[in-house]
């Protein structure tokens, strides 16, 4: 059982209620990035897992609505709550993707999950830091097993927020990070954080629609030919949210 868990929420400071924000002709991020996943094949379900906060109701009755699979868990450790739902579901192995990310597409799922297996790795992603970064399709694959360890055994705060930093981290597993476009030389900032982010993706979704199933090389391609598109979000920093929380902790020390 391999399950994608599409992980959400409406709290988020720099822009508050992102995940339901409209992209085009109203329709809102989080149900424009299921359409684009959904006809994923190497994964055998989706679900959306929001946090039991009752600001997150809406995110449930949107997804009722919708008739997508919702999971509520802890708020603060997603850890818990991507464990709690891959215990519900069975799953074997997990895709982690994150709502930030309307532009995600099946296939970078499809590949990441094809590259996990092939390899027999316990951890894969497309995405970490430099060199390999592609933020706004960042995709990770672990195992159960991976996750189970993490659960137990991770201790600091930020590794309890960001599910897989002690995945990553503790030497324990072997992870290895692949580049979905190997030759994309580019760090374009194409996930969802401000308002800034928000006007470009706005602007990528006009571009091609009533298309809504666009790859991610189309969207290379186009900011290629319109270099100053990226002009709109330049001052917007990738991961900052992630960066924010090991300062935090390191501050504590």
């Amino acid at each position: 059982m391999i399950l994608c868990i599409l992980q959400a929420r409406m709290g988020s400071t720099r822009l508050p209620g992102k995940v339901l924000k409209p992209i085009v002709e109203g329709i809102p991020s989080l149900y424009l990035q299921w359409e684009r996943i959904s006809p994923v094949k190497k994964v055998d379900k989706i679900v959306v897992a929001t946090s039991d906060l009752p600001q997150d109701d809406i995110i449930e009755v949107q997804c009722n609505q919708w008739k997508i699979p919702v999971f509520r868990g802890d708020e603060q450790n997603v850890l818990k709550r991507f464990y709690d739902a891959a215990c519900l579901y069975q799953a074997s192995n997990i895709v982690r993707i994150t709502a930030d990310c309307p532009l995600h597409h099946y296939k970078v799922i499809d590949w990441c999950v094809e590259q996990f297996e092939k390899m027999q790795v316990d951890y894969f992603s497309n995405s970490n830091e430099p060199p390999v970064l592609e933020d706004g399709w960042d995709t990770e694959v672990f195992s159960f097993k991976a996750l189970e360890d993490a659960y137990y055994q991770a201790s600091k705060n930020f590794e309890k927020e960001h599910v897989t930093p002690y995945i990553k981290q503790s030497g324990k597993f072997k992870c290895i990070f692949q580049k979905y476009i190997s030759d994309n030389p580019y760090n374009f900032k194409l996930s969802l954080d401000n308002e800034n982010d928000y006007k470009l993706i706005q602007k990528i979704f006009q571009h091609f629609y009533p298309n809504l199933l666009f790859d991610v090389q189309d969207v290379v391609n186009l900011l290629k030919q319109h270099p100053d598109w990226l002009e709109i979000n330049k001052s917007s920093v990738i991961n900052e949210g992630y960066l924010k929380s090991v300062q935090s902790e390191k501050g504590k020390k």
